[in-house]
């Protein structure tokens, strides 16, 4: 396969937290490992002065403007926000001019050079679309939201969505390609700014070794109804444990990690079968989900495209989830249970389904999960997406 070489320009990059920090993160950190291209991320300065300490630092023109880890090299770009979340360039800082320099150099020495750009909004990808136009470099844009940004005022929103209805139509009508990491997203360009190709491309995921051989189940309270990650008002484990409380089961309900809304929910299930295991690592996680026959249940209000649902299935049991954001698209089969978000009445109905049936609709997403969600084809995926 020819070699391809990234630029990926990002507003943040980790150890900066958020969601779609990941996904760039995933792509250079796989993306060295296929001997496909050469990779050079272009980042803002947030959050990364730990790193410029602890990598190694290149000098260019005695400046030192960026850092190698595992084989990639990152520039690091003197920024600010001018307001939260939406970051810009210290276009007048020295150490940015020597930025532009050395791209000026990158571009000369190396051949078959494919811009990347991530989520619409940012500043930072209009000005490396003019970049792309410039130079005369394909540019592939990867569109994350599905949704226009909310902020804290109506006003405020409302100029945010003009500014995307002015920068953004134009935009996805020049790029080269467009790229959306779920059908909803896709969805939503169609539908709001540009009715042209968008092609899906799911971030892979790490699939883990979970499958082991469990013991048949011998009766109905074998099953155990399990809750797992943070309690926050969001996940709406009041609602689960509420309607527990309502089903009068006596199948346990187990609730794993930790956060702030422990001692709410702790009073809330007093005197009912509900077990805290509290905060717990991903390996004893695993291992609990392969040895057990579970239920799974995610109520939260809002989610993306939820990893632990992916490995939950993976797991050789039955997921209930709320039916909200791109949930929807991880799999069409039987062992994935969806209901209204804040619907009781839906959760009882489908816990009390998959109780009863449970021998009948487990294991069936694995083979569609380890297609979608396979790192190895989702690389090749990307790959003849851009070459």
């Amino acid at each position: 396969m020819e070699k391809v070489n990234i630029i990926q320009f990002m507003p943040y990059f980790p150890p900066h937290k958020w969601w779609v920090e990941t996904v760039w993160q995933d792509i250079w950190i796989n993306w060295k490992k296929s001997d496909l291209w050469g990779f050079l991320n272009v980042i803002t300065s947030f959050e990364q002065e730990d790193n410029l300490e602890k990598n190694e630092k290149i000098i260019f023109e005695n400046e030192i403007i960026w850092y190698k880890k595992d084989y990639i090299i990152n520039l690091v770009i003197p920024s600010f926000e001018i307001i939260n979340n939406f970051p810009i360039y210290k276009f007048w800082d020295k150490k940015t001019r020597f930025i532009f320099k050395y791209l000026k150099l990158y571009l000369q020495e190396n051949k078959n050079i494919r811009v990347i750009t991530h989520t619409r909004f940012f500043l930072p990808s209009l000005f490396w679309w003019i970049f792309a136009r410039k130079n005369n470099l394909k540019w592939i844009h990867i569109e994350h939201w599905s949704d226009y940004v909310k902020l804290s005022s109506k006003l405020k929103t409302r100029l945010s969505i003009i500014y995307d209805k002015i920068f953004w139509k134009w935009i996805f009508k020049k790029a080269d390609n467009i790229l959306a990491i779920s059908e909803a997203c896709k969805n939503f360009i169609n539908k709001e700014f540009i009715d042209r190709d968008v092609n899906v491309f799911y971030r892979w995921l790490d699939i883990p070794e979970i499958i082991k051989e469990k013991e048949d189940l011998k009766e109905k309270l074998d099953i155990k109804l399990v809750f797992i990650w943070r309690l926050v008002s969001l996940k709406w484990v009041d609602y689960l444990i509420e309607s527990y409380k309502e089903l009068n089961i006596k199948n346990e309900l187990i609730i794993i990690w930790d956060w702030e809304e422990k001692q709410n929910l702790e009073k809330l299930s007093k005197w009912f079968n509900v077990k805290f295991l509290w905060f717990k690592n991903r390996e004893f996680i695993i291992d609990y989900l392969s040895k057990k026959n579970c239920i799974v249940i995610n109520p939260s209000y809002s989610e993306w495209m939820p990893t632990t649902v992916i490995e939950w299935l993976l797991s050789k049991n039955i997921v209930i989830a709320s039916d909200v954001w791109w949930t929807k698209e991880i799999s069409i089969n039987s062992d994935l249970l969806l209901f209204e978000a804040w619907n009781k009445k839906q959760l009882k109905q489908k816990i009390v389904f998959s109780i009863d049936n449970y021998d009948d609709l487990k294991w069936k997403s694995y083979i569609e999960i380890n297609t979608k969600f396979s790192r190895e084809q989702n690389i090749i995926n990307l790959y003849n997406l851009i070459k």
